[in-house]
Formats: structure tokens, C-alpha cells, sequence
């Protein structure tokens, strides 16, 4: 072999020509496709031509690299995407049809045509979507997503791609994002390159008898780690066509990553199904029991192994609050007295700015008086649980002047106090009322004008509401509900948490926690309300640090049934399209899983870098997804095909669409030997 022929041999663009997988040629091409004359014979050679394969065309001999002509170092890329007529194809149909109607036997003799009309019978044509053209530069493989030329060339030759040229050809990541990628490995603060992750198999359509015979046939693909981190990742199919074992695959790939790079990644679960956090029968075990050291559950109901995703009422007041209200909506509806619509949407527990002392002053009295609501319908408390509030001389002289609230009140002292003051209260109103019609004078009255005033200054409209809550009577004395309304949302409620849910959330992920939120049981309105305001806690801190000039850390959020939590109708200003938008700089990843491509925010999947697509059953979700990248290509598959795992692939660092049958989710591929053991 001489220097030149040796040259053409080391030459990543010859070695993707497999001359023994010659296929066909060109006959017509532009720049958006190219229709292709091929042989059974040729085709038999390569094992079948399936739909959606590969095919690569070219003027470049690889033997003869170096003499070849500028034009002719390139290779284009092309997809199968129909079958297409040979101008001759109408001659041949009417000789078969003529041969047809002359047989005697359903077993058609071959040698009744000639040799040079069974010849041309075997030729075919393949229409075929131009890709993008190969070519090197500065050294360096390269891929364009487009051609700047074509050639009329008779000599244009088809090779299908197998192999080592195929694994190169699915797996190629252009040199310029390869090299973004080590720089955002940096940013990120992984310490080294991670090398890319096989995921599956190169799989073109449902039926694999030949293309995918035996083991030497399969051809690996490959994820990039870092297209992952602070980007979206959508997965979309229908019910047991293969999501949660991507999204398993995904975990444990970061995870992985983490653990290589001795880097703290965060990430949390959605689980509506509740399949992460609890082991099945159909998988070989749950990232909660695979990862038992590293994971953290939480349920909004109690349940041994799980923390609960519960907030203390008394201390988390807002978040308390808007749990009563979901519960009261749930079981009532529309249909409330007027009193307890007034408690569902006329309270405001927002700490006021600690310089203003008076509206502090009354702040703590509402919150007292809220919390002897909440004892009232019997919300647990910690044990030697008070309340301290402030009440100047007159109105303790008015409702016990032995007892000063700003010492401390225990629960049911809270509650007797303010009970009093409302009886004050409504026997003041009613002294005012028969002096008005002249039941009894002015001289008799118990109360003077004095007591009067000092009570509708310090009874505000919050503390009437509250009153009226706690004593179960409206201002006319009229009886209604009050705090029972509110008992059904006892559940929710855990006396035993001082921190916000919200934050120790935040800090396990911040320490490269696996954090699954069972959402399968409990209250579908609080579901989604709480599923939110985590969103937006872990949004919005991550947010500050990087603002106040910190580096935010790692976090990937994964949103099974997503269309459940991050709906099309959503505003841009919303908490999950503004993590879709906005989350990146802030390393934020998002991975969200659903079978309704419509029903997804258009923002967030318009910020979508990676998607892994299988079966969709409706042309609705299909025509949807034909939007994006060449997805358009795979409509007719996607429809059809039920093979579960069978995806089609389109990832930040991959140029184009691939199909991939994506691996069995397989533990012990991830964990450490110590573990596996």
C-alpha cells in the first residue's frame, strides 16, 4: 500500500464508504432530495434497505483521496423516505401484468422472461431526504446540515452505512459543539470530560428480522452527558411504550456523572404514578431502592420511608392556608356561606416590613387568632405550643385583665381569649342596637362609648372573619360551619416540621440529592399546587444566587404525565415556562414526559434541545410534533409502530433525527461494584 492509498484508508470521511455496501446511484438530486436507483440484488447484499435508513452518496473514490477533485471530498448524508418510480417502472408493470395473465399456476416461472427483462425488473428507485453533506476541515470531520452543491454526475454512488461507519455517522457531534461542550463541562464544575453514554441501538422500523439479525449488526448510540444539564429533554409516547425507562436511563446516567466527577447534582422526581419512589413488578427495581443512600422521598400523606411533603399550618401560614381553601373548594364547590368565603379569599398572612411596627402589632394578632382557628378544628400543634400577641390595658380590661397575651398563651387559652372578645363584642353591637330602638337608655347601657371604640379599633375586618370562624356564628349570630369547614385539611398538615418544605427540598438538592415527590396519592388540587410551589422555590433561589453573583448549582427536575402540571395554557410568566425559558442560565435542567404533544406549553417546547419520541396514536399529536426538527419524517412510524423502546431520537449534540431502540433499563450497568455486590 503506498503513501497516498494509506492517507485515503486513515481518512474519517473515506472511512464512512463501505464500497461492499454499494447500493445504488443517483439519479436525480436538489437540494432538498435525492431519488435513487437501486437492485435487488444490491439491496439482498445489505441485508434490506428499511424505511428511514441511512444512505450516503458520493463522487469520492477513497482510494484516490488525495488526486481527487476539491468538488468531490464530500459525502451526502441522505434518509429513505418513500419509494419513488423509475421512468421505465410503467413498461415493467405491464410486462408483469401480461406475464400474470399468462401463467396457468400460482407458482410463476421465472425463466419465462428473458434475462435482460428479469434484469431491469429488479431495479428500483428510493426518494431520500438530504441530511447534510461530510466533509473535512482544519483536519476535523464536519458535518453541514445542509449541500452547497451538487453534482449531475452519473457517478454519484449510494452505500448503506453499517457498523463502525454508521456508529460514526449517529453518533457524530460536530467539532465546534464538542468543544462548547467541554467549556459548559466547565462552567458546570465538572472537573473532566465525561465520555458519552450508549443508550440503545440503531433501529429503522418495527419490523428488525434482518437489519437487526444478530449482535454484530447492532450499532451503538450514544448520549452526550453534558446535553443533559441545565437543558430540556422531552419524552413523549403513549402509556408502556418505554418513558419512565428512559427517564430511568437519564437519572442514572447523571448520577453517574456526578458521582465520576465528584460533583453534587440535584435531581427531583414528579412521580404522579408513584413508580420511582415504590418498587413494581414490571421493573427491576424503583431509583428510590437503586439509589437508597443518595434518595429522599416524600409523600403528602404519611407512610413509613417517606417524609412528609407536609408544611406545619402554624408556622407556614400562606401555604397552610392555601391548603384549607383547596380543601374547602374540593368539598363544597362553588356553594359556601358568606363568611367562609370571606376566610378563603380575604386573608393575607404576608409578614409585613419588620420597620412597621403597628402592622407588625396586628399581623401577630391575626396569626393568634388564625391559630386558635386551627386548634379549634384540632391541627395537632407541638407539644407547650403559645402564642404571644400584643393587647393594651383597655381591651384586656374588657376581655380578662388578669391575663396579658403578650406573656404567652397556650392554644386553648388563645381560644378562650379571643372567644370572649367576640362575645364583648356582639353584646356591645346589641346594646348600640336597643338603644337605637329605645329598649333601653343610654344610662343603662354595660358598656360606654369608650369600650365601644376601643373595640372597632382593634377588631379589624381580617379579626372579625376570624371571629366569626373560630365561634361558628356570623355577625348576625346566625350559625354556620366555621372551623369544621376547614378539619378535612388536617392531613395535610405536619405539626412536627419547623422548616418550609419548600427549602429542605432545595438544600438536599443543592447536595446532589435524589429527591422523588410521590404525588399518586393525596389531593389532586393540592397535588398540583404543591408540585408549583417547589418549581418556583427551586427557580427562584437558584435565580438569587445567580443575581447576587454566586454559582447556582445543578438541579434537573423530571415531570412525569407533564401535560397534568405544566399545561398550554399557561402564561410565559408562569412558573414552568419560565423554567423552560429562562432556566439554563440558572442550571436548571428540565425533563418532562407525556403522551399529548399539544397539550405542552408552546414556549417550553420550542426551548426543547432533546426528545426521545415513541408511539403516538393520534395524527393530532403526530401533526404537532412534525413541527419540530425532521420528526416529520418518522409521522407514518410513529403512528404505526407500538414496539416499546422504540424511539426516535433527537438530542442537542445530534444534527438529525435517529431511531433507536433504547436499552432495558439494566441497574447494575450504573452502580459501583461494591454496590452490585
Amino acid at each position: 500500500m503506498n503513501i497516498v492509498q494509506e492517507v485515503s484508508k486513515n481518512n474519517e470521511l473515506c472511512k464512512l464508504i463501505q464500497e461492499e455496501n454499494f447500493v445504488g446511484w443517483v439519479y436525480s438530486i436538489n437540494y432538498e432530495k435525492a431519488l435513487i436507483m437501486t437492485n435487488d440484488a444490491w439491496k439482498e447484499k445489505v441485508k434490506g434497505i428499511p424505511h428511514n435508513s441511512f444512505l450516503i452518496a458520493t463522487n469520492l473514490n477513497p482510494e484516490k483521496f488525495a488526486s481527487a477533485k476539491d468538488i468531490d471530498k464530500e459525502v451526502i448524508l441522505l434518509r429513505v423516505i418513500n419509494s419513488c418510480k423509475l421512468p421505465q417502472d410503467d413498461d415493467i408493470i405491464k410486462t408483469k401484468i401480461d406475464n400474470y395473465q399468462n401463467q396457468q399456476d400460482i407458482q410463476v416461472d421465472e425463466d419465462s422472461y428473458d434475462l435482460l427483462t428479469k434484469n431491469k425488473m429488479q431495479f428500483g428507485g428510493l426518494e431520500c431526504r438530504v441530511l447534510g453533506t461530510f466533509y473535512i476541515k482544519n483536519g476535523e470531520l464536519n458535518l453541514g446540515s445542509d449541500i452547497e452543491n451538487f453534482s449531475s454526475s452519473l457517478q454519484m454512488k449510494v452505500f448503506m452505512p453499517s457498523g463502525a461507519a454508521l456508529g460514526e455517522i449517529v453518533n457524530y457531534v460536530d467539532p465546534i459543539r464538542r468543544k462548547r461542550a467541554e467549556e459548559e463541562f466547565r462552567d458546570l464544575g465538572l472537573s473532566k470530560q465525561v465520555a458519552p453514554f450508549p443508550i440503545g441501538t440503531v433501529r429503522y422500523t418495527s419490523t428488525d428480522r434482518m437489519h437487526r439479525a444478530n449482535n454484530d449488526d447492532l450499532v451503538h448510540f450514544s448520549i452526550q452527558p453534558s446535553d443533559f444539564l441545565a437543558r430540556r429533554t422531552a419524552v413523549l409516547g403513549m402509556t408502556r411504550t418505554g418513558k419512565s425507562n428512559m427517564i430511568k436511563q437519564t437519572v442514572s446516567v447523571v448520577k453517574k456523572v456526578a458521582d465520576d466527577s465528584n460533583l453534587n447534582i440535584g435531581q427531583i422526581i414528579y412521580d404522579i404514578n408513584g413508580e420511582y419512589a415504590n418498587s413494581n413488578g414490571q421493573d427491576k427495581g424503583s431509583i428510590a431502592e437503586i439509589y437508597k443512600e443518595s434518595c429522599i422521598r416524600y409523600r403528602s400523606v404519611p407512610n413509613v420511608g417517606f417524609k412528609p411533603l407536609l408544611n406545619n399550618f402554624y408556622k407556614q401560614l400562606n401555604e397552610g392556608h392555601s391548603i384549607i381553601c383547596d380543601c374547602i373548594k374540593e368539598k363544597s364547590g362553588a356553594k359556601n356561606a358568606a363568611d367562609l368565603d370571606l376566610f378563603m379569599y380575604a386573608l393575607n398572612f404576608d409578614k409585613p416590613d419588620e420597620h412597621d411596627a403597628a402592622e407588625n402589632v396586628r399581623w401577630r394578632q391575626k396569626v393568634a387568632l388564625y391559630s386558635a382557628v386551627l386548634y379549634a378544628a384540632k391541627f395537632q400543634a407541638p407539644k407547650d405550643y403559645k402564642v404571644y400577641f400584643e393587647a393594651n390595658k383597655d381591651i384586656r380590661n374588657l376581655v380578662s385583665s388578669d391575663i396579658d397575651p403578650k406573656n404567652g398563651l397556650t392554644l386553648n387559652e388563645c381560644k378562650v381569649w379571643f372567644t370572649k372578645l367576640r362575645k364583648v363584642r356582639q353584646e356591645i353591637k346589641k346594646e348600640l342596637e336597643d338603644v337605637a330602638r329605645k329598649k333601653i337608655t343610654l344610662s343603662d347601657r354595660k358598656y360606654t362609648i369608650k369600650d365601644e371604640e376601643v373595640i372597632d379599633h382593634w377588631i379589624t375586618e381580617e379579626c372579625r372573619i376570624l371571629l366569626n370562624m373560630l365561634c361558628m356564628k356570623n355577625d348576625s349570630e346566625g350559625y354556620f360551619n366555621g372551623y369544621k369547614s376547614i378539619s378535612d385539611a388536617q392531613q395535610y398538615h405536619s405539626f412536627e416540621r419547623d422548616s418550609d418544605i419548600r427549602e429542605e427540598i432545595y438544600t438536599n438538592l443543592c447536595n446532589g440529592k435524589i429527591v422523588i415527590i410521590d404525588l399518586s396519592v393525596g389531593n389532586a388540587v393540592i397535588r398540583d399546587r404543591v408540585s408549583k410551589e417547589i418549581a418556583e422555590y427551586i427557580f427562584n433561589s437558584s435565580m438569587k444566587k445567580f443575581t447576587e453573583g454566586k454559582s447556582p448549582d445543578n438541579i434537573i427536575i423530571y415531570i412525569e404525565e407533564a401535560h397534568n402540571l405544566i399545561g398550554k395554557g399557561m402564561k410565559l410568566t408562569d412558573t414552568w415556562p419560565r423554567i423552560a425559558k429562562e432556566g439554563a442560565k440558572y442550571k436548571i435542567g428540565l425533563v418532562y414526559a407525556t403522551q399529548e404533544v399539544s397539550s405542552i406549553h408552546e414556549n417550553i417546547l420550542a426551548n426543547t434541545e432533546n426528545w426521545f419520541v415513541s408511539h403516538l396514536n393520534s395524527e393530532k399529536e403526530i401533526n404537532e410534533l412534525a413541527k419540530f426538527y425532521d420528526f416529520s419524517d418518522f409521522s407514518q412510524s410513529l403512528l404505526k409502530s407500538q414496539d416499546v423502546g422504540f424511539s426516535r431520537v433527537k438530542t442537542l449534540s445530534s444534527p438529525f433525527v435517529i431511531p433507536i431502540q433504547i436499552d432495558k433499563f439494566e441497574p447494575k450497568t450504573f452502580l459501583k461494584e461494591s454496590e452490585n455486590e
